[in-house]
């Protein structure tokens, strides 16, 4: 009888060890901000018939965005047949001054990219990642990519999808 309950003494020490460190909740955030980009889309701006994109960041973390410079990697690719990208057309990080913070659940709209800059037909993906340095102390950095197909003809953009 001594091993049978050193045996099941064990086998409950393991089992339980498991479960502990398997199905615990733990936090995603951690008490840190998490930016992730939502949508890419088209404002007009203050000039007539002129038109710029924007992309909303928002912070799903558990904590405020503290940091008043966010970075966002931008890259347009040409799509070959509409559906292949190809050709680079454009690749820069623009950094953003805000005037505040981005609280947990906050979000807030930046502009990265005016259409008349930008090629006047064909299909386009654009490709945004916030926070590329990982200069703000973040939960999560594998979330921080997005990206959307836009197609355009003489000045007429349209999402694809």
């Amino acid at each position: 009888m001594g091993k049978n309950t050193l045996k099941r003494s064990i086998i409950v020490g393991i089992v339980f060890l498991f479960l502990s460190t398997t199905c615990l909740p733990v936090l995603a955030s951690e008490g840190k901000p998490d930016l992730v980009i939502e949508d890419i889309f088209l404002w007009p701006s203050a000039y007539p018939y002129e038109y710029h994109f924007e992309c909303s960041i928002k912070n799903i973390g558990n904590s405020t965005n503290e940091w008043n410079n966010l970075e966002i990697n931008v890259k347009i690719k040409w799509m070959f047949l509409g559906s292949i990208p190809l050709l680079s057309i454009a690749s820069y990080t623009e950094s953003h001054y805000i005037l505040g913070v981005i609280k947990s659940g906050g979000m807030i709209n930046l502009s990265f990219a005016s259409c008349d800059i930008l090629p006047k037909f064909g299909s386009y993906r654009f490709s945004l990642t916030v926070n590329p340095h990982e200069t703000i102390d973040e939960s999560d950095y594998d979330n921080n990519k997005y990206s959307e197909d836009w197609k355009v003809f003489l000045w007429n953009w349209k999402e694809i999808g």
